[in-house]
């Protein structure tokens, strides 16, 4: 499908929807713009990327905390953590010692 198939697909979805016709696949009414683009870019075969997200990195050295394993990327430079961030590695750190108390 070329680029302008797909917006010609994804401007005709976009009219169902105005006009009201536009229906999800369980069959109800699709009621929001932001619903109604994610059905015609479906169609349209496109998809909005995804942004890089910087979380994904903190939770699995969060998840690793957790399990008890150590991080093994200790040579390379940490990223600034927010008061947040800070507060959750001091109770992972609390909750780890409790363990092994226990």
């Amino acid at each position: 499908m070329t680029k302008k198939e797909k917006q010609a697909k994804i401007r005709l979805v976009m009219k169902e929807f105005k006009s009201g016709k536009l229906k999800s696949s369980s069959g109800e009414k699709v009621t929001t713009p932001a619903q109604a683009l994610a059905i015609a870019l479906s169609e349209a075969g496109m998809s909005r990327k995804p942004k890089k997200d910087q979380s994904d990195e903190y939770y699995m050295g969060f998840f690793k905390e957790i399990a008890g394993e150590e991080e093994e990327e200790e040579g390379e430079e940490e990223m600034d953590e927010s008061a947040g961030e800070a507060r959750c590695r001091g109770y992972l750190k609390t909750v780890a010692k409790n363990k092994k108390k226990n």
